[in-house]
């Protein structure tokens, strides 16, 4: 009688066994491999709940756009909703940030005409919870979110700093200590037609922003205000970037 050997499985066959085994098999013990623990199914997780978080970030922005011009006097529109006043210029984006430390620089060089300017954020602080000390990751905020103020659709945050930055003109200090705000956000533009559908009237729970795309958005403000403008602030120099790479 010939004798059959039982056959062996390689490492990987065996370990997907074990995942397909772990969804289907209700008597899966908690904790074991692929299987969700209690109710957290589709949560998404912090960021720091994750073992191998470095807090890292890395990325550019190319395809610099700047809302309106920095040329321009009051009244004027630097959200531009309807992407009217959209200025595509020559410059970039650089952010390397530690989140967890909230430190770390991001870079803005842009070009207008024959002017040359330098946007240099690197003081981070947070005055909301939400903003975790003044960079944070995975956050919504803005819309009808109930973080930040309503100027922008909700949007996923994957990657936001709040705190201070200077603006140079042609090498000159331009702004000193002027509040600033950065994004990695969810695309909010149409990327045809340039425009933001917000706000608008919608019957499901998500902002009106398209997840399928990602921006980067950076603005720096004055405390000054002036009503108007819109946002109504003496200044506010608004960019954003749709060509974004992670390093």
């Amino acid at each position: 009688m010939r004798q059959v050997r039982p056959a062996v499985l390689s490492p990987g066959l065996y370990l997907i066994l074990l995942v397909l085994l772990s969804f289907v098999c209700l008597g899966a013990e908690p904790g074991q491999f692929g299987t969700p623990k209690g109710d957290e199914g589709t949560r998404i997780f912090r960021a720091t709940e994750h073992p191998n978080y470095s807090g890292q970030f890395r990325l550019t922005g190319g395809g610099t756009v700047l809302v309106g011009s920095m040329r321009d006097l009051p009244p004027w529109d630097h959200l531009d909703y309807n992407g009217k006043r959209l200025n595509p210029v020559p410059g970039r984006i650089s952010i390397e940030v530690d989140e967890r430390a909230n430190t770390g620089v991001v870079l803005v060089e842009f070009a207008e005409g024959t002017d040359r300017y330098r946007i240099v954020f690197d003081r981070f602080a947070g005055t909301a919870p939400y903003q975790d000390g003044g960079i944070a990751t995975r956050v919504y905020e803005h819309g009808d979110s109930g973080n930040g103020d309503p100027l922008y659709p909700k949007t996923w945050l994957y990657l936001a700093g709040w705190g201070k930055a200077d603006v140079f003109k042609n090498g000159d200090l331009l702004l000193k200590d002027y509040a600033a705000h950065f994004m990695v956000m969810e695309r909010s533009r149409d990327p045809k037609t340039h425009e933001v559908r917000y706000p608008m009237k919608r019957s499901l729970p998500g902002g009106e922003t398209d997840p399928a795309g990602m921006e980067i958005d950076l603005w720096v403000r004055s405390k000054d205000q002036n009503t108007k403008n819109f946002p109504p602030f003496e200044t506010f120099i608004h960019l954003y970037w749709e060509e974004v790479t992670w390093r």
